[in-house]
């Protein structure tokens, strides 16, 4: 990991720019329903008044995509491995206009900066989800679970479900908003891969996924366990229909479900979900207890960079005087000439599951 010759370079729609040089970048990389962020720190090669202007300066702002690309030299066909891709947010130019430093969210931002202006009737998830996609100027790979068959929205059973559909009665703001609520109920991960909107059903084990072992590579490590937590959860969802009058409790311990209330001593959630059938029931119930449960272990660790680590892989640490497979939930990825790239990682015990 020592014995590497790194370079890195930013492309402007495809394109790399010879008036400005990559000086340093901070890239964080997460699966917290957001924006990958990225701050990237360049020096002016021309800073003369009369020189080349650059896309911001212009009289007209079209903020262009930037991808930033790293490889490693010393490996044999080095190949450009794409780290970020997005649009810049927000530039500063200070030093007399010799540095250059740019925030940039990746393509989600077109998601988040879409409002909801209208209705969705008779959509499928699938369907909703590249309609959202088109609108934002993405492309869209969009997959649900086999187990899980994609149900409609909006308009669908009865009369409530179109009056939910109009902006004036629906809890979403946004795009992003509706997207991620789709997918969180259908066990799916949302983000980003470069111009392109993915939805694709959480992995149900670790063993088909490659493990990235850093055991003896790190730098520092720090580990944290929820006790509470670890004792045990049970999630609790309640739902009403005010129609016919009845109301329906689902109970569930990461193993069984149940309609009866158990006699324990375990952690109790309870979330209120109202108009919702049993198979939906089951499967928020699912999602929330997976999300809660993972938060039982962290651990963080400092390490050399890795090229093409991110979220949603798994790593193989030592925990204390055990070995464990956590889930990678976040990257923050740091490059400068003077220290070179290191990256810092947030794992929790997600077993696959989100």
């Amino acid at each position: 990991m020592t014995d590497r010759q790194l370079q890195v370079r930013i492309l402007w729609e495809g394109v790399e720019n010879s008036i400005i040089s990559l000086k340093k970048f901070e890239i964080d990389s997460h699966r917290y329903e957001g924006c990958d962020t990225a701050v990237l720190t360049f020096v002016r090669n021309n800073v003369a008044e009369n020189g080349p202007a650059l896309w911001f300066e212009q009289s007209i702002l079209n903020s262009s995509w930037v991808s930033v690309e790293i490889r490693d030299l010393k490996e044999n066909n080095a190949a450009w491995t794409m780290i970020f891709y997005g649009l810049v947010d927000h530039v500063r130019v200070f030093s007399q206009n010799s540095v250059v430093e740019m925030e940039c969210r990746d393509a989600l931002a077109r998601l988040i900066d879409l409002r909801m202006q209208g209705s969705w009737l008779n959509h499928t998830g699938a369907d909703l989800l590249s309609v959202l996609a088109k609108a934002s100027g993405l492309g869209a790979r969009v997959s649900f679970p086999a187990d899980m068959p994609d149900h409609m929205l909006g308009q669908f059973w009865q009369i409530e479900h179109k009056r939910g559909s109009f902006l004036s009665q629906h809890r979403f703001q946004t795009a992003a908003d509706l997207a991620f609520s789709v997918a969180r109920e259908a066990l799916c991960d949302l983000y980003a891969d470069g111009p392109n909107l993915v939805c694709e059903p959480i992995q149900s084990s670790y063993q088909n996924q490659d493990v990235i072992d850093v055991r003896g590579l790190v730098f520092d490590t720090d580990f944290a366990r929820d006790l509470q937590l670890s004792s045990g959860i049970i999630v609790h969802l309640a739902s009403w229909d005010s129609r016919q009058r009845n109301s329906t409790h689902l109970y569930y311990d990461g193993k069984t479900f149940s309609e009866n209330a158990p006699v324990t001593e375990k952690t109790l959630h309870t979330f209120r979900v109202p108009g919702r059938r049993m198979e939906d029931l089951r499967r928020l119930a699912r999602g929330k207890y997976e999300r809660i449960a993972a938060h039982a272990v962290c651990a963080r660790v400092s390490m050399p960079g890795l090229i093409g680590l991110g979220p949603r892989q798994f790593m193989r640490v030592v925990v204390g005087q055990t070995e464990e497979i956590l889930g990678v939930d976040q990257v923050i990825s740091r490059f400068s000439l003077e220290e070179g790239f290191v990256q810092h990682v947030v794992l929790r015990r997600r077993g696959g599951q989100t």
